[in-house]
């Protein structure tokens, strides 16, 4: 379980770094063009797929166990929702990618209605980047501890 939330995290950390270096690159190197309908369409759908996948994540982990055969719901002992650390993994990364999706939707929609300002993507990027990054870090932290038998 600890071994996927950390691989979790690392994908997460992977995947934002490549989007810095790839943000990095197109600042240096202003001669691209952006298909901006194309990216509204791709980063909306990304958007509406990630608050679905955050919502059922977040279900998954809320606290408390439904009987099969009773049909009726009993309450956990006061456990923190997502208190499994892959759960909590997966529900950062999906959050993660929500806010990388938002990102890449705001670029998506200066760049639609105003294309000379193709500048935004980069700028979203970063942004949302170092946002992912600051919410990310406090679990890599925990399941770090939890690996080097911290707890």
């Amino acid at each position: 379980e600890i071994l996927g939330a950390l691989m979790s995290m690392i994908i997460v950390w992977m995947v934002t770094g490549v989007l810095i270096y790839l943000a990095c690159m197109r600042l240096l190197h202003p001669d691209y063009d952006i298909n901006a309908t194309a990216m509204l369409i791709t980063s909306a759908c990304a958007v509406l797929t990630n608050i679905l996948l955050s919502l059922i994540l977040h279900q998954t982990g809320h606290g408390h166990r439904h009987g099969a055969q009773t049909r009726e719901c009993t309450s956990a002992p006061l456990e923190p929702a997502l208190s499994n650390a892959s759960l909590q993994a997966a529900f950062v990364h999906a959050i993660g990618d929500l806010f990388q999706s938002i990102s890449v939707l705001i670029s998506a929609l200066i760049i639609f209605f105003k294309p000379q300002y193709k500048i935004a993507d980069p700028i979203c990027t970063f942004v949302f980047s170092i946002f992912v990054l600051a919410t990310t870090i406090t679990i890599l932290r925990d399941i770090l501890t939890m690996l080097m038998e911290g707890r």
